[in-house]
């Protein structure tokens, strides 16, 4: 787990990033006193929790909160802050709290349980996000592949939620033909080698012409969801890929209140 801390007061820096250590001691933190640096810092790994500063100079925490959501949509924002006059302002990012300093562990740990979008505590790195964009992440940074096509044939087998897919019924999705089978076998071959590079071969099982993923062993928004835990979900799933279509329309039915 990432989490950010930036503050340009220094003691207030402190006071901070003693408090969330204390309530997170096995989390990876990384504090800034400058935002600018912050911000650069965050363009290269991924923030799941940012505890921010407002009245900064150079780069208010308001600003640098969209910046950070629009690089990570999961990401987390607390803002911390001795003035109260922010707050209307700060509920437009979405926050998932707004503190006020001084900041204690009892805070952090308050606003730890609103969290808008819940960390996995699952051991393995590898992230898969379904809503809005398909993205594959391990170890906060994102997974390249050597075909376009690899991704998309993990985001089908994401699609299908633990189930097994044929050969057949992948070409159709992701090459929406049968004759494909080279190609085919070239982007299966590329992620499972990626997978094991990066070692996480135990999330895909492939064997006999059948494909399928193996849930309990990805971290992956969607999957939380279906077990009925708070998500970002807001009407945009997998948007790239149309075989998404149907899940989609299934996610935005779930999500309808129920009057």
């Amino acid at each position: 787990m990432n989490i950010l801390l930036v503050d340009d007061e220094i003691p207030a820096l402190s006071e901070l990033k003693d408090a969330v250590s204390s309530v997170l001691p096995n989390a990876i933190i990384h504090s800034f006193s400058k935002a600018q640096k912050a911000m650069e810092f965050s363009e290269n790994t991924q923030i799941d929790i940012a505890f921010l500063d407002i009245n900064m100079r150079f780069l208010d925490g308001i600003t640098m909160a969209k910046k950070l959501i629009s690089l990570y949509p999961a990401c987390n924002v607390v803002f911390c802050t001795g003035y109260t006059e922010y707050a209307l302002d700060a509920l437009g990012t979405y926050c998932s709290d707004y503190l006020l300093n001084p900041i204690s562990a009892e805070k952090v740990k308050t606003a730890l349980t609103h969290l808008r979008n819940p960390i996995s505590t699952r051991v393995h790195g590898l992230e898969l996000r379904c809503f809005g964009n398909f993205d594959v992440l391990c170890d906060g940074k994102p997974v390249a592949f050597k075909y376009k096509k690899t991704r998309e044939l993990l985001a089908y087998l994401t699609d299908r939620s633990g189930a097994e897919a044929t050969t057949k019924e992948i070409m159709a999705a992701v090459f929406e033909d049968n004759n494909k089978a080279s190609y085919f076998s070239n982007i299966r071959l590329d992620l499972l080698d990626t997978f094991k590079k990066l070692g996480v071969s135990d999330t895909i099982f492939c064997a006999y012409g059948r494909m399928r993923i193996i849930k309990e062993n990805v971290n992956c928004d969607y999957f939380d969801y279906l077990d009925g835990k708070r998500s970002l979900f807001g009407g945009e799933y997998m948007s790239q890929y149309s075989f998404a279509e149907e899940t989609c329309a299934m996610l935005n039915e779930m999500y309808k209140p129920k009057f």
